[in-house]
């Protein structure tokens, strides 16, 4: 799950937190454990395979875990999470894969319904909240935080990682925002838009769209400072010359 840079990492400083049923709460320097019990339905059993050599022909060891469920880590996420970082996490949760990028696989981690489900405890009103906020679609953090963006700033909300339609009906690629009723769409370019190939694609993708009577918006890093104003200001001002008013 995309998670900012505190909740990200680990390091052996920082204690282990586990809970038993009936346990006792106590601390120590290691692991802290806690009195705490979890519906089944919040917890799911994992394999992990550990390979100790490349040639290693014996089966190699496995540890069986019990760990939260993606949806209810979703859940206890929400007291140490920011909205948009709250949001940002529903929309991984969601996403449609990319099985040739992701190891072939092809359902989201989690379903809105089960997402929904999770909406309870003492954070309940902030998760119910970022609920209506996540979509299926973004790719990143960063496009979740422009699209928030965008509808805070009053724009029009864009569609997300649909395909672009020319005016033949064929489809030229897909974008990660598009405004379709003003043709107006935008694209994040990301550090890995910088290699010599994608540079190649990047300017053959905008020469189609420009063909096509479309205007395409080129966003990057430094558009996402200051809530984003920057690319907030971009975007009103080409939909504006589109015909778009508030």
């Amino acid at each position: 799950m995309p998670l900012p840079p505190q909740l990200g990492s680990w390091d052996s400083r920082k204690p282990v937190h586990l809970s038993i049923p009936g346990g006792r709460n106590s601390h120590g320097a290691v692991v802290r454990w806690h009195d705490f019990t979890l519906a089944e339905e919040d917890v799911q059993r994992l394999v992990f395979t550990q390979v100790l050599s490349f040639h290693e022909t014996a089966p190699p060891p496995h540890c069986s875990f019990r760990m939260t469920t993606r949806s209810r880590t979703w859940r206890d996420l929400a007291r140490h999470l920011t909205h948009g970082q709250l949001v940002a996490v529903g929309d991984h949760l969601v996403r449609a894969p990319r099985p040739q990028f992701e190891n072939g696989r092809r359902k989201p981690w989690c379903s809105l319904e089960q997402l929904a489900n999770a909406c309870t405890g003492h954070y309940a009103a902030s998760l119910r909240r970022a609920l209506t906020d996540v979509r299926r679609g973004a790719d990143s953090p960063m496009e979740t935080m422009l699209r928030l963006a965008f509808i805070d700033a009053g724009l029009p909300e864009p569609l997300i990682n649909v395909p672009l339609i020319g005016p033949d009906g064929v489809a030229l690629h897909t974008p990660d925002f598009q405004w379709p009723q003003y043709r107006v769409c935008a694209e994040y370019e990301g550090a890995a838009h910088n290699k010599d190939q994608q540079v190649k694609r990047d300017i053959r993708r905008a020469r189609r769209v420009k063909a096509a009577r479309w205007s395409e918006i080129r966003l990057y890093k430094d558009d996402a400072h200051a809530g984003c104003a920057a690319a907030v200001h971009l975007v009103r001002e080409e939909l504006r010359a589109r015909g778009w008013r508030p």
